[in-house]
């Protein structure tokens, strides 16, 4: 990676105010924000919130701030004379402890965004999977809605099948009593000719089962037979 590359890495990287709450995305064209000595940033509303007064105590680490000096309202973006000349005249050593506390602090919150953006990715899996569980509840539940309700169906279905079994037989019966009894009127009918003469109109007699033909006695099988001939 080259220098470039790195200092792009570094412009792309953009400090939020560390109130999980709040969060926001700090630059000046909001207001300066403010730094404490313990290494956390706040917007300018959160931070006269919570630091507003001396002593305060920092809300992130819990960190006393008892003098002036432990909370500054900074610049993020100070014009380039001030880079220049903010350390001109300064111990090599303060320097260096300069740079080295200005490191460490986007050092921390780098880790500080990391660790909230796990915690913002664990929150979401642990929702994903109470919602796949809910999800999944709610589809076994209606599998066994749909699973009665079939078997209930079914039921039914048996139920009208054997109703339609037993309506058959009595149907029968009853067209065959009708058939025989059309048959009997049939054969009962008469015709009347042109001359007013009434003639008996022979119609094929219905079939009697055998259990139902009474046995005749021998005295009407002696008498003589008879033939209707007269006029009405």
């Amino acid at each position: 990676m080259t220098l470039d590359d790195e200092k792009n890495s570094v412009q792309r990287f953009v400090l939020k105010c560390n109130v999980s709450a709040c969060y926001q995305e700090l630059s000046n064209k909001i207001d300066q924000p403010w730094i404490t000595v313990c290494g956390h940033i706040f917007c300018a509303s959160c931070g006269l919130a919570e630091l507003g007064k001396l002593p305060a105590i920092c809300p992130i680490c819990c960190h006393q701030l008892t003098s002036p000096f432990d909370i500054i309202q900074s610049e993020l973006n100070p014009p380039s004379h001030f880079v220049e000349m903010v350390l001109m005249g300064l111990n090599p050593n303060d320097c260096l402890e300069a740079a080295r506390r200005g490191i460490s602090f986007w050092q921390s919150q780098s880790v500080l965004q990391l660790n909230s953006s796990e915690n913002n990715v664990q929150n979401t899996r642990s929702q994903i999977v109470e919602m796949q569980s809910h999800y999944e509840d709610k589809v076994a539940t209606m599998n066994r809605e749909i699973f009665t309700l079939r078997e209930e169906c079914q039921r039914l279905k048996e139920e009208n099948s054997k109703s339609q079994h037993h309506k058959t037989p009595v149907s029968a019966d009853r067209s065959n009593s009708n058939t025989q009894e059309q048959q009997a009127v049939a054969a009962t009918k008469v015709s009347t000719n042109a001359t007013g003469t009434v003639k008996k109109q022979l119609y094929p007699r219905p079939s009697i089962p055998l259990q139902h033909i009474r046995p005749t006695s021998s005295r009407n099988d002696s008498l003589p037979q008879r033939q209707f001939l007269g006029k009405f």
